[in-house]
């Protein structure tokens, strides 16, 4: 089904969603202050899922597709999905001693499950962006382009400096 709601309700919900994000990006960084204490750790995971966020703006912007609040949803999920993926990894690499065949191989651990993860999640939206018409369509596509290029350049990217980091 599809339904119209004019544009003063449409700009409503959209600074709602928008205001939901960044609720959401402050409860993240607020947990993550919690788990970790350790400023440098809190800061790069920020940092890094605002890049995450900047990357989907950009590539959205480059192939001219619009955000609707679908698309809003999906980066929403890209963030949950996101520090997930990156408190795997940060807890990966606290985990024992430090060596640098230790640290090779703690990291493969922690992208191994991270890169099972966004296949199935990948996995299940296919069908959703596939079959899906309007909304979910646009919902679909932006999570998978979100999960994507935080698999593919930010959590490695989130590694190598995590690594840099620990070795002070």
């Amino acid at each position: 089904k599809l339904d119209t709601i004019s544009p003063t309700l449409g700009k409503e919900f959209l600074y709602n969603i928008f205001f939901v994000g960044i609720l959401a990006l402050l409860a993240v960084s607020t947990v993550v202050a919690v788990r970790y204490r350790k400023l440098k750790i809190i800061v790069l995971m920020v940092l890094t899922l605002l890049s995450e966020i900047v990357l989907i703006l950009g590539f959205s912007a480059l192939f001219k597709t619009n955000l609707d609040l679908a698309a809003i949803a999906g980066i929403i999920i890209v963030i949950g999905s996101g520090v997930n993926h990156l408190i795997n990894i940060t807890d990966g690499a606290l985990v024992g001693q430090a060596t640098e065949s230790d640290w090779k191989t703690k990291i493969k651990n922690a992208m191994s499950i991270v890169f099972g993860a966004y296949l199935v999640n990948f996995a299940g939206l296919i069908p959703l962006w596939s079959a899906g018409a309007g909304l979910l369509r646009g919902f679909a596509l932006t999570t998978i382009l979100g999960a994507s290029l935080g698999v593919l350049i930010a959590r490695p990217s989130y590694a190598a400096i995590l690594k840099l980091l620990l070795e002070d």
